[in-house]
C-alpha cells in the first residue's frame, strides 16, 4: 500500500512543477492532497479510463483535455461534475492517472503508481515481443548447454576417450543445428 506522504508530496510536485490548461485542474489536485480521507482510496494507475470509477489529468504541455472522469465506461469533462463525485462517493476506490512528459523518471511519480487492476501492463503485451524474449531464452539456454559440452569434450580429450568425444560432438552439432542465431 501506498503511504499518504508519498501521494501528498506526488500531488504537491505535480501542481506545483507542472501547468494545467485549466486553473480548476490544480485546485482538484490541491483539494485531494488536503483530504487524507479520501486520499486513502485514490490509487494512481496509467489506463484510467479501464477503470470503472477512474480520472485522467494532463498538463499542458501532454495534450489537450486536462481533466476527464470516466464512469463505467462513460467520459465526463465538466470540472463541477468531477469534482462532486469525488466529493460524494469519497469513500470509493478512484483510480487517478497523471499524463505528463517524462513520468517514467520522476522518482516521486513511481513511487505512487500501481498496477492498474483493470488494464494490466502484463496482460498487454505485443505477441510479437513475448515470442522475442522466448526466442532469447531459449538460445541463451541452447549456449549455456553448449559450454557445458565444449567444457565435456575437452575433458574427453584429456582422457582420451575417443567414444565419450564422439557422442558429445554429436551433441554439439545437433544443439548447433537446432539453435538459430540470435536475431533480437
Amino acid at each position: 500500500m501506498i503511504s499518504l506522504l508519498d501521494k501528498k508530496r506526488f500531488l504537491n510536485w505535480f501542481v506545483t512543477h507542472l501547468s494545467f490548461s485549466r486553473r480548476e485542474v490544480s485546485w482538484l489536485l490541491n483539494y485531494l492532497a488536503d483530504h487524507e480521507a479520501i486520499l486513502t482510496h485514490i490509487h494512481f494507475v496509467e489506463n484510467a479510463e479501464k477503470t470503472p470509477r477512474g480520472i485522467s489529468i494532463q498538463c499542458r504541455k501532454y495534450g489537450d483535455d486536462p481533466l476527464a472522469l470516466f464512469l463505467d465506461g462513460k467520459k465526463f469533462t465538466d470540472t463541477d461534475q468531477v469534482f462532486h463525485e469525488i466529493r460524494l462517493n469519497w469513500e470509493h476506490p478512484l483510480y487517478l492517472e497523471c499524463l505528463f512528459p517524462n513520468a517514467w523518471n520522476n522518482d516521486l511519480y513511481l513511487g505512487v503508481l500501481e498496477d492498474n487492476p483493470y488494464y494490466r501492463w502484463n496482460d498487454t503485451i505485443d505477441q510479437e515481443i513475448v515470442e522475442r524474449f522466448e526466442h532469447y531464452f531459449s538460445w541463451q539456454d541452447s549456449q549455456e548447454k553448449l559450454k557445458d559440452l565444449y567444457q565435456k569434450i575437452d575433458q574427453a580429450l584429456e582422457e582420451e576417450d575417443q567414444e565419450q568425444f564422439l557422442l558429445l560432438s554429436k551433441e554439439v552439432n545437433y544443439l548447433l543445428k537446432e539453435s538459430t542465431p540470435a536475431s533480437f
